[in-house]
Parts: structure tokens; C-alpha cells; sequence
């Protein structure tokens, strides 16, 4: 289902961004969790793909320091793949939001491009095989209303 979705940020602003994969708190909240039939080694107890303590920070254990790639980025998590967007489970349904702090995002908070990708997720998340990949990945929504500042709602898909 992964190698279907296409990804928002392209891979050269990636590569060169110093933000994701690598997390202020070992036990942090923006860790991606891992789905049942995804990737288990490097995966804690709850979930989380595990961290090393590197340069005063956690990094994931699949971040290759020297040129910023993921040492899995074929079977890279649901959660990576689909960063800078979130989701989150609420009374009105699946809330899918976009993380403010990536700088591609900051640069194309207003663009067409975050909007046309917007609709291209909303399509993707109506898909069978994604309805059913989330009901049984349940524990990949989160609860991000802490960091409420950082987020912006792309849409709701009716619960």
C-alpha cells in the first residue's frame, strides 16, 4: 500500500532537511509507530520505532547520519511515508493534519501543490485496502491535540 502513495516532499529537500528522524526526547510522541505488518525490528514495546542517542539527540535507528537516508526507505513505516501529514482519530472521524515545522510545508503552506496533495490523500485514505490497512492499524492515530500549534486540519473523513 506504501509504494502506492506518492509523497508530497520531494526526496532532494529531504535529504537535505535536518528535522525528521531525529527527536529532542528518546520516548517522544512524534516517533512513528508501526503498523501490525510492518517493519518489527527497531520497534519498542509500544510500538515506536526505536532511537539512538547520537550529536545530544535521538535518532531513529534506521537514520543513516552521514547522508540523511532511512535505512528501510522501501519498507518504510505507514506514519514515514506519509510525514509531513498526521493523522488523528476524533469524535467527528479520521482528522488529517499537516505538521507546520517541516520547512516544505512552511514553504507551501498556501500553494496549490498542498492542496492538490490534500485532495490526492483524501482520495487515498477512501481507498478499500486503506480503510482496511487503519482498522487494523488502529494505534497509528494519535492524540497530537498537544501540539495543536503545529498542525493545520487538511480534512476529515467522517466517522
Amino acid at each position: 500500500m506504501i509504494s502506492q502513495l506518492k509523497q508530497f516532499v520531494p526526496s532532494s529537500v529531504c535529504l537535505k532537511c535536518e528535522g525528521c528522524c531525529r527527536f529532542h526526547l528518546n520516548d517522544s510522541t512524534w516517533r512513528p509507530k508501526v503498523g501490525q505488518e510492518e517493519v518489527q525490528e527497531g520497534v519498542d514495546t509500544q510500538g515506536y520505532l526505536k532511537t539512538v542517542s547520537r550529536n545530544n539527540q535521538h535518532q531513529c535507528v534506521y537514520f543513516k547520519q552521514a547522508d540523511y537516508t532511512c535505512g528501510i526507505y522501501a519498507q518504510r513505516p505507514f506514519e514515514c511515508a506519509v510525514y509531513p501529514f498526521v493523522l488523528s482519530q476524533s469524535a467527528r472521524g479520521l482528522e488529517v493534519y499537516v505538521h507546520l515545522a517541516c520547512p516544505y510545508v512552511q514553504e507551501n503552506e498556501v500553494s496549490p501543490q498542498l492542496q492538490d496533495y490534500g485532495a490526492y490523500l483524501k482520495e487515498f485514505f477512501t481507498l478499500p485496502q486503506t480503510k482496511v490497512f487503519l482498522k487494523e492499524n488502529s494505534r497509528l492515530l494519535h492524540d497530537y491535540s498537544v501540539f495543536k500549534d503545529e498542525l493545520k486540519l487538511v480534512f476529515t473523513i467522517g466517522g
